[in-house]
């Protein structure tokens, strides 16, 4: 058995794949290379039966239509393996994603609240169950964490080595490996509704989604076909009864030439290859106009946490305000963000703990309501009631994890419930309605270096500051550059302050950005930019990003969100990495250059071949002579047009399967440079290669 080395092709499948698709049945859904197919028949006929059609044949010529026969058949075989090289790459795509699917065993609970569960098969799981997932298991099937706090080895999906940390809320990914703790999750979908299933179906699909654009290239084909199948028909009517001496293997080499067969065998493979490079990458595309509208893209919503920075914002200084200290703020900032399970909140946490900031009030939590972080209200908080003592249970937050600390404190009078909150600046102004000495001051000058600011209240009194760093991702720069030479405008959407977003912005080439932020804000805002005609992507991966994902043009959602989020966008990023929204357009600017290039330079083949073979087959013509500037015979130039026709699908298959590279230009500017390398090209290329061919085919005796 022949394997590719790198690729993983199984070439002993791919040849036999290649000959099925032979099959005239199979080969009609490609209307260029079926009618290809029949010529083939027809010259073959003349081959075997040169004397049927007198008029257009000669017993003379069998070897010579028996040569243009096999050049015919195998330019179409060169189309059909083609789609077969695309679908075998796509399947090795599939075949690592089966892995993840495979059957497992999961441990069905038999009741909520209870602790006894059942051994079933993952495929026995219905939306909805409760399960088990114990350290070391792997996830049966998506689902929603219930219960629990554990260490997440995703790899096998994403390709990241580094474990994740998921919790009360989390999604979990079939497949997927628990590393620590134990975890009680509900089911989120049946069965033969996970991603993973859906991804596969998609890359293992006969049918697969066309977009607008090929949809309309499939319909030019048509046209062309049509139009030429017209002159070819006339062309022989007009030889029989002028008695021109034309014949058919002649006139069908001309029309085979003469139609867009380059990009009529290459247009499937391209359309195969992009949805492949989209699997490859982890994405699930649910149509193929997401796909066109990829590469059509001119506004990129994008948020700064997690695309433009690393996502992983860390508290590093708490900054008193007025008469207050650093201790005040640090241990209300802990009260507030105890229930606040955000990377922010469990840094705080975690920087007061190290610091000693932990409150006299910590006694009182087990009695304490909790506001949690909202993206609308952007703050948490809690107010406390007073008690004596105060039991920390097992599985606290990171440093506080797995100790069972016991405090007792002695107050000396009974304290009043008081509140505390922290949050965004804006928002905590508005939620106290009091605006300290030095506030405004004090948050530019916090905000200066791109950190972002929470603000700490504690009984309607702001105390002071909360300052978190993040870092912008290695390349964002360079990405933003080449988005914008593309004309592509870049937006950020942040809720942090103006100030922070400005510098953040100017640091990675973003001249457009809007801070302070609401959920409603990229709605808002993708729909004006539709109602200016331009095309919109955005990410999104919580229920209140669900509206804007559903109006986008390009609405790509993570995993790792919501149902509502993920059922919402057209695409899904299995790895759950924002910044992929970028690599998403590039991809299809790549589906969309690639196509148009195959194109230009097919079209522009013909016009060379129309040279070569015209004034042979109407060499009664003197006059027609003019135009053989090549000085080809008959049977040397149809051949050498035919081989060379056949010749160039072959060659150009890896530029179909990889994509042409897209550089940093505009569309215009991309498309005078592929017509000038691929347009020019396609006219000379042709003519030198038809000479070369035809030398060859003199030495050989033809």
């Amino acid at each position: 058995m022949i394997e590719g080395k790198r690729s993983g092709i199984r070439w002993s499948s791919v040849l036999f794949d290649s000959i099925v698709r032979l099959n005239p049945v199979t080969l009609r859904r490609n209307l260029v290379m079926f009618i290809t197919e029949v010529a083939f028949f027809i010259v073959l006929i003349m081959a075997l039966f040169p004397s049927l059609v007198p008029e257009v044949s000669s017993i003379s010529e069998r070897y010579f239509y028996s040569v243009v026969a096999l050049i015919l058949i195998l330019t179409v075989w060169f189309s059909t393996l083609s789609d077969s090289i695309a679908e075998a790459q796509i399947r090795n795509t599939a075949s690592s994603l089966r892995k993840i699917r495979e059957e497992l065993k999961a441990k069905r609970l038999k009741e909520e609240g209870g602790r006894e569960y059942e051994i079933v098969s993952s495929k026995d799981l219905r939306k909805g169950d409760l399960i088990l997932i114990e350290r070391g298991d792997r996830v049966p099937i998506d689902c929603e964490v219930l219960e629990g706090i554990a260490m997440v080895d995703e790899s096998l999906l994403t390709g990241e080595s580094q474990n994740v940390r998921k919790s009360m809320g989390s999604t979990l990914l079939g497949g997927s490996i628990v590393v620590t703790d134990n975890l009680i999750a509900r089911v989120s979908v049946n069965p033969e509704e996970t991603y993973v299933s859906k991804l596969i179906e998609l890359v293992e699909s006969s049918v697969r989604p066309k977009t607008p654009n090929e949809i309309s290239l499939s319909i030019l084909l048509s046209g062309f076909t049509a139009i030429f199948s017209i002159v070819a028909i006339s062309l022989l009517a007009i030889g029989i009864e002028l008695h021109l001496g034309i014949d058919l293997a002649v006139l069908i080499a001309l029309y085979v030439c003469l139609l867009p067969t380059t990009i009529g065998a290459l247009l499937p493979a391209i359309g195969i290859s992009g949805i492949n490079r989209m699997s490859a990458n982890r994405i699930i595309v649910k149509s193929g106009k997401a796909v066109e509208a990829a590469g059509d893209v001119d506004t990129l919503l994008v948020d700064k946490t997690g695309t433009i920075t690393r996502g992983m914002r860390k508290a590093v200084n708490f900054i008193p305000l007025g008469n207050h200290t650093e201790r005040e703020v640090g241990e209300a900032a802990f009260l507030a963000s105890w229930e606040d399970d955000t990377q922010e909140g469990k840094s705080i946490v975690e920087l007061a703990y190290s610091l000693g900031y932990i409150p006299q009030e910590i006694v009182n939590l087990y009695k304490s309501e909790f506001e949690e972080f909202s993206a609308r209200t952007r703050r948490s908080g809690v107010k406390i009631s007073d008690t004596r003592e105060f039991i920390l249970p097992k599985g606290g937050r990171d440093l506080l994890q797995r100790k069972r600390l016991r405090r007792k404190f002695e107050p000396e009078s009974e304290k009043p419930e008081i509140e505390v909150v922290k949050g965004a600046p804006d928002a905590v102004l508005e939620y106290v309605g009091r605006k300290p000495e030095g506030f405004d001051e004090m948050l530019e000058k916090i905000s200066e270096d791109g950190a972002t600011v929470m603000a700490v209240a504690e009984s309607g009194e702001i105390l002071g500051f909360i300052k978190l760093k993040d870092q912008v991702k290695p390349g964002v720069r360079e990405k933003i550059r080449a988005l914008r030479n593309m004309n592509i405008e870049v937006v950020m959407v942040t809720g942090d302050q103006p100030t922070t977003a400005g510098i953040i912005s100017r640091d990675v080439g973003i001249d457009e950005f809007i801070a302070r932020a609401r959920p409603e804000t990229k709605y808002e805002m993708v729909k004006k930019a539709q109602k200016e005609g331009r095309v919109t992507a955005m990410i999104g991966d919580g229920t209140n990003d669900a509206p804007a994902l559903s109006v986008a043009d390009v609405g790509l959602a993570m995993a790792s969100g919501t149902e509502p989020a993920k059922e919402a966008a057209n695409m899904v990023d299995l790895e759950s990495n924002p910044s992929k929204i970028i690599d998403v357009v590039v991809l299809g600017k790549q589906i969309l250059v690639t196509r148009g290039t195959v194109t230009a330079f097919s079209i522009a083949n013909d016009i060379a071949k129309y040279f070569v073979i015209v004034p042979v087959m109407f060499s009664r013509l003197p006059h027609l002579q003019a135009i053989n500037f090549m000085h080809l015979t008959p049977h040397v130039a149809v051949l050498s047009a035919l081989i060379y026709n056949a010749l160039v699908i072959p060659a150009l298959i890896p530029l179909a399967l990889k994509g042409n590279k897209v550089r940093p230009l505009d569309t215009m500017g991309m498309f005078i440079r592929n017509m000038m390398i691929y347009g020019l090209g396609g006219i000379v290329l042709p003519f030198v290669a038809i000479k070369v061919i035809s030398i060859l085919l003199t030495w050989g005796g033809v």
